[in-house]
């Protein structure tokens, strides 16, 4: 699903030019072969009166997590929401200091507590609509916070003027294309995410595990800023993949307008969900700049609207893209539908970060990341009324396995593994 650039509001005269969001997502070929829905969620709004603010949110896979798609749609709507609200406090004049600091703590002050205060409302409201079957009753843990059967990772995104607010909870990737091609990350690391496990809206300190990040546009010209869950990153195939993304989104920017881009993202996002990428969920929110965005003329009327082609990989290449993600008999071949990637024969190193058959290209040498396509996870410790954590759920994942949050406790360090070091793919 892609947001068209010429569906923006036409500018005012002497109103100043606006960001535009692009969204694609894709329901992943593992999803699809355990019958599983596409658990990621996205939303965009105007944020005051010339900004614009986008989110995206990945629901936990784990079947501890089994309300998780709702999670993540309910984490996309609120952050979307407070984000707004921020904005508003801005341009009204209530922050006196309208600063990277200024506005970095007005995010950690407000932002921050409202989401996750919100949130957990949220699913408490959706528990109380809609309570817990037996069925699902089977799958949660005894003393499990309802809210653990909602938990999602949270991207968000907000424009306003030569601003650029970024906050992250979880696991995902926020990269920014600089004007010359360079890719700026401008979220900090967190040394929880490992690859095994991430932290969550449904954690117990979500408001600490937050990260935020700021960039002054007018010092740091972007061309665009993707955020994207999991399943983007883990179908990349080179380490340095924002790279590699970067350069090549501003070769193909310099050559192309924001219609075509606009086309482009649901065949990313396909592909990356796809048995040759990372076969999870994908997700992708663009955030592209005025100076991108302001060069394409709208379409007039009776006109088509749209590129015309595709650029996706008519022949995945296991030199360049992953394909250990799953077993192959387990994954229909009708995962990415013929009618939604058009005319989809053209070279194979047109999606952004990828590389050439032989390994070359923008990424330099293909070859797979550090991880499995999902990370390795072990199950949400359970908490009794006593206090005491039930060790017989800490067992590594098993047919119900997928990505989990971090527990109570279950700070990893560097040394830590999951028991057994069994894996589960969600």
């Amino acid at each position: 699903m892609t947001t068209p650039a010429w569906n923006a509001p036409s500018e005012q005269p002497g109103r100043r030019p606006t960001w535009l969001v692009l969204t694609a997502s894709e329901r992943g070929a593992s999803h699809i072969a355990m019958g599983a829905p596409n658990q990621d969620s996205f939303g965009y709004e105007r944020a005051g009166a010339q900004g614009m603010v986008a989110a995206v949110a990945d629901g936990h896979g784990h079947s501890r997590h089994l309300r998780s798609a709702r999670g993540s749609r309910l984490a996309a709507q609120i952050g979307c929401q407070v984000a707004q609200e921020l904005a508003d406090q801005i341009e009204g004049g209530l922050l006196a200091d309208v600063s990277a600091d200024g506005i970095g703590d007005l995010a950690k002050q407000f932002l921050v507590p409202e989401v996750v205060r919100r949130w957990r409302e949220g699913v408490l409201a959706d528990v109380e609509a809609d309570p817990f079957s037996e069925a699902e009753d089977a799958f949660r843990m005894q003393g499990d916070d309802p809210t653990i059967a909602y938990g999602s990772t949270l991207l968000l995104g907000m424009t306003l003027g030569d601003w650029l607010l970024l906050a992250q909870i979880g696991d995902g990737d926020v990269v920014a294309v600089r004007a010359d091609g360079r890719a700026l990350l401008p979220v900090p690391s967190d040394p929880q995410l490992d690859g095994l496990v991430t932290t969550s809206l449904c954690g117990p300190d979500a408001r600490s595990d937050f990260r935020i990040g700021m960039v002054d546009t007018a010092q740091t010209p972007l061309l665009t800023v993707l955020l994207a869950t999991d399943g983007y990153a883990n179908a990349q195939v080179v380490d340095d993949w924002p790279a590699a993304f970067s350069a090549d989104l501003a070769k193909m920017l310099a050559e192309h307008d924001v219609h075509w881009l606009a086309g482009q993202l649901p065949g990313w996002a396909a592909h990356c969900a796809s048995a040759h990428g990372s076969a999870d969920d994908t997700t992708i929110a663009m955030l592209v700049s005025p100076a991108v965005a302001g060069t394409t003329p709208r379409p007039a009327d009776g006109e088509e609207k749209g590129p015309e082609e595709t650029t996706i990989p008519a022949a995945p290449h296991s030199e360049t893209v992953r394909n250990d993600t799953v077993p192959n008999d387990t994954v229909p071949n009708n995962t990415v539908p013929n009618d939604t990637v058009p005319n989809n024969t053209v070279p194979n190193n047109t999606v952004p970060g990828s590389t050439g058959a032989d390994g070359s290209g923008s990424g330099g040498e293909g070859m797979a990341g550090p991880h499995p396509t999902e990370p390795i996870t072990v199950r949400l410790t359970a908490v009794p009324a006593d206090g005491q954590a039930d060790d017989s759920a800490a067992d590594g994942a098993d047919e119900h396995g997928g990505e989990a949050a971090i527990a109570p406790g279950e700070r990893p360090t560097t040394e830590w593994e999951p028991p057994g070091g069994e894996s589960g793919a969600r």
